[in-house]
């Protein structure tokens, strides 16, 4: 589940900007980079208009009245960035009107616009908006005319337990993959599985190994 919200989280990114929503498009949408320094070595670069998913951790952990294990106040976190080479200023301002050039001030608030309020087609509470902040320049970016604003959006949802008789003595591997769903009309509009056909297509679902959305591998030590 924690992987389907990030990676849902950019989808309405994607769709809002996709669909005309904005005025512009995002150009990079991934969740957040665990070491900057690496990433731009394996990626070699990033493109402006930006935004990286991260999940920050929960609040609190409780068993609910089912047996099921409840995560209350999950933290994800949104990273936008916007870059310009007019100078500092129009990173955060954007460029003139109608140049398409958004500051990271305009990117913040149209994610919390997209996000807010959202279950974003999951078993999940809303998201609600916890914090804004400007991120500090880091040694990675410093040499770039970049603008970066953190998001904190906070949830909650439930995972199902292994009942107690259960044999986890021959429990060794789990695998499980998860497809996004669609997302239906609303603020940030349908994904069209094909936007050369008129009206919206529905994506066609993804089938074999390494086609999911998301995915999870878990391995049980063995004595």
């Amino acid at each position: 589940m924690i992987a389907q919200i990030e990676l849902a989280m950019l989808a309405a990114l994607k769709a809002a900007g996709d669909f005309g929503v904005l005025g512009y498009a995002w150009r990079t949408l991934e969740t957040y980079p665990e070491e900057w320094d690496s990433y731009l070595k394996e990626k070699g670069d990033w493109k402006s208009p930006a935004a990286w998913a991260v999940f920050a951790g929960a609040n609190a952990i409780r068993f609910t009245d089912l047996g099921n294990v409840r995560l209350e106040g999950a933290q994800f976190g949104l990273v936008v960035a916007a870059e310009n080479l007019r100078n500092e200023t129009a990173t955060r301002h954007g460029g003139p009107a109608g140049a398409g050039e958004p500051g990271s001030y305009q990117l913040a608030l149209d994610a919390l616009a997209i996000l807010s309020g959202r279950d974003l087609g999951l078993d999940i509470d809303q998201l609600v908006p916890r914090s804004l902040r400007l991120v500090r320049p880091f040694d990675a970016l410093k040499e770039r005319k970049v603008s970066m604003i953190a998001l904190q959006f906070e949830t909650a949802f439930e995972i199902t337990t292994l009942p107690p008789e259960a044999d986890l003595d021959a429990f060794k591997t789990l695998h499980l993959d998860w497809d996004v769903p669609a997302f239906g009309a609303g603020r940030a509009g349908p994904i069209d599985g094909d936007p050369d056909e008129p009206g919206v297509q529905l994506p066609a679902p993804a089938i074999g190994p390494g086609s999911a959305d998301a995915s999870d591998h878990l391995t049980l030590p063995q004595e």
